[in-house]
């Protein structure tokens, strides 16, 4: 059985380097071995900007273990070209592996033999709950549920009188953000007074030019819509497209993540609000867990990073850099 914990970043950060010092070495210092030990992250999207926190949250800690990481993946969303790289991270016989599972099925295979190989495995940033029946791996992200049911009220909040919403969704069967829009919906339902119509999901792809020219055709044929919101990290194309377009205080925005666009039309006030997953931290976490399994067999754990939400009172508040 594994448990779900939601610790303080500061309270879990002293704790996980607290387990060498505890078992009679020196903290923050791999323990003595021929060859450091080697953690491969494999991610569904490199060029996704979410993913540069996560990258800098695994090199800080490798650097306080003493281990040596490489963080691979696609240059743009492609599962099966993932199962590829993870397959082909197997042969070098890393002593860890954490990657993404963003859809169901595709990774069972891939993540069984790895873990039969003896490699051990956390996945982060995405994940299959459904995925756990035949390979269990501990997961660092966020509960992809609450931030649904998170999302849906801060559309309620700034949206009080309701009205025509279109959603922006680049990786249609990637069920992160399967699960956001569909928590989201029925919030909105359950909770809305029937003032929220969903058109339908404006589907962008990962290319910042061609989600600019999705969300702009939608807009064309939806003069009327109060909100576009999106669901993934491509969320700040629809800041641009507010800025260019001059539509402040005409059409919302607001959605997952702080990409710099998003992070600027929130200080300028016309993205409403931008939520947060700690991307740090899912880069940090899998690192530290791995390497005290390793070095002390302190079993990992799945830790929820939360979703914060992040508005024009309090941007000032999150550093962009590590989020």
């Amino acid at each position: 059985m594994r448990f779900t914990t939601r610790l303080s970043p500061l309270l879990l950060l002293l704790l996980l380097i607290a387990g060498p010092v505890l078992a009679g070495r020196p903290g923050g210092v791999a323990a003595a071995q021929d060859e450091p030990l080697s953690f491969v992250f494999v991610t569904h999207d490199l060029g996704a900007g979410i993913f540069a926190p996560v990258r800098r949250g695994m090199e800080d800690a490798c650097a306080m273990v003493g281990a040596e990481c490489e963080f691979i993946g696609p240059q743009n969303y492609d599962p099966a070209q993932q199962v590829s790289l993870l397959e082909a991270t197997i042969a070098r016989q890393p002593d860890g592996i954490a990657t993404t599972r963003p859809e169901p099925g595709v990774y069972d295979a891939v993540i069984t033999q790895a873990q039969e190989a003896g490699i051990k495995v956390v996945t982060f940033n995405t994940n299959d709950p459904t995925a756990d029946e035949v390979a269990p791996a501990p997961f660092v992200g966020q509960n992809f549920t609450n931030y649904g049911e998170i999302w849906a009220r801060e559309i309620m909040r700034v949206l009080p009188d309701g009205g025509k919403i279109g959603v922006t969704d680049c990786c249609p069967g990637h069920f992160a953000l399967e699960e956001r829009i569909r928590s989201m919906t029925e919030t909105l339902e359950a909770e809305g007074g029937g003032k929220y119509e969903l058109l339908d999901t404006i589907i962008t792809g990962t290319d910042e030019t061609e989600t600019y020219g999705a969300i702009e055709a939608f807009y064309q044929a939806n003069p009327d819509v109060k909100m576009i919101t999106g669901v993934d990290y491509y969320s700040y194309v629809i800041a641009q497209f507010i800025l260019n377009n001059e539509l402040q205080g005409k059409l919302l925005a607001g959605g997952s993540d702080l990409a710099p666009g998003q992070v600027d039309g929130l200080r300028e006030g016309y993205v409403a609000f931008g939520l947060g997953q700690n991307p740090y931290l899912q880069g940090f976490y899998p690192v530290m867990m791995m390497y005290q399994e390793i070095e002390y067999g302190i079993r990992p754990i799945t830790i929820d990073t939360g979703t914060d939400v992040v508005t024009p009172e309090n941007v000032e508040e999150y550093n962009p850099e590590f989020r």
